[in-house]
């Protein structure tokens, strides 16, 4: 009798692990659909069809947020960056006109920074020719009579280019018309103060390495005495020194 026991309870057992192992198997096979990005989508876009496309893939390799449906994503605002291939989930995106769209770039600041407008006419901020997600060197050339002496150095360095706007404070992608008349920058609280002083005491020009970070490179900046100094020559190593 105990051995019927014994035996029933181990076919028992062997049936709830068939069992238990079916399911799984057929929940490696189950697919969902899926919206990803058909290309690389920069934060700020808005989505249409030729931006998304619908995969199928395992019920356990979709994000919990992820949008199954491209419907749901006709005519939004990306806020992120995403790559080919990559999901696009709920929170990534924002419906154009609600509260704070026209300044959509606002999103994509970091802890401590901060969003700070330099105006700026095309002709000091390469001839209009920046764009978002650029980067930018800001040179201070300061008010003689303001401060009793001419200078020009440059004050910061780096500045990731959050959106241009035209002189009626427009995004351009509803003012084409306008000229370029102010560039919005992320940056640091000391940062915005010394740019805050600047603007007040000074004239500022923008310059751009395009969208590359590159290390700072400490100047001397420059005086009228010094206008004319020849470039600093870099002494070659001699022989014995290498």
């Amino acid at each position: 009798m105990r051995d019927r026991r014994l035996l029933l309870a181990t076919l028992l057992i062997a049936v709830v692990t068939c069992i238990a192992t079916y399911n799984y198997l057929l929940g490696l096979d189950r697919r969902v659909a899926v919206v990803v990005a058909a290309t690389a989508l920069p934060e700020f876009t808005l989505l249409g069809p030729g931006a998304l496309r619908v995969l199928h893939l395992p019920e356990g390799g979709v994000h919990p947020r992820a949008v199954s449906s491209p419907d749901q994503l006709q005519g939004k605002v990306l806020m992120v960056p995403v790559e080919p291939g990559q999901q696009i989930l709920v929170t990534q995106v924002r419906d154009p006109g609600t509260s704070g769209t026209d300044n959509q770039f606002v999103a994509a600041l970091g802890p401590g920074e901060r969003a700070m407008m330099i105006a700026v006419p095309p002709g000091r901020a390469v001839g209009g020719g920046l764009a978002p997600r650029d980067r930018v060197d800001v040179i201070f050339v300061s008010d003689e009579a303001r401060l009793g002496f001419a200078f020009a150095r440059v004050l910061l360095q780096g500045l990731r280019v959050l959106d241009v706007r035209s002189e009626r404070g427009e995004r351009l992608a509803a003012t084409r018309h306008d000229a370029p008349a102010g560039v919005v920058v992320s940056v640091t609280l000391k940062q915005a103060e010394r740019l805050a002083f600047a603007l007040e005491h000074g004239t500022l020009y923008l310059m751009t390495a395009g969208g590359r970070e590159e290390p700072e490179v400490a100047t001397q900046g420059v005086l009228l005495e010094t206008l004319f100094d020849p470039e600093p020559v870099l002494r070659q190593p001699a022989e014995g020194e290498r």
